[in-house]
């Protein structure tokens, strides 16, 4: 089950990534500026950095274990 949990936070690490990449360059969110889809991109990159920091860190402490 662990294991499974693993994947699944590095999933979700990947979606952050990639939600913020397509709010940057995709056409559904035209309506927004240019500057507020660069805020929640950069929010949605540091969240995904912050998260994957978080899985990196507490394999580490398992490994120790």
């Amino acid at each position: 089950m662990q294991k499974f949990a693993k994947y699944f936070s590095i999933l979700v690490v990947l979606l952050y990534f990639f939600l913020g990449i397509y709010i940057l360059v995709g056409t559904q969110f035209q309506y927004l500026t240019r500057e507020i889809k660069i805020i929640f991109a950069v929010f949605l990159f540091l969240y995904g950095t912050y998260r994957l920091a978080r899985i990196w860190t507490k394999n580490r402490e398992d490994n120790r274990e």
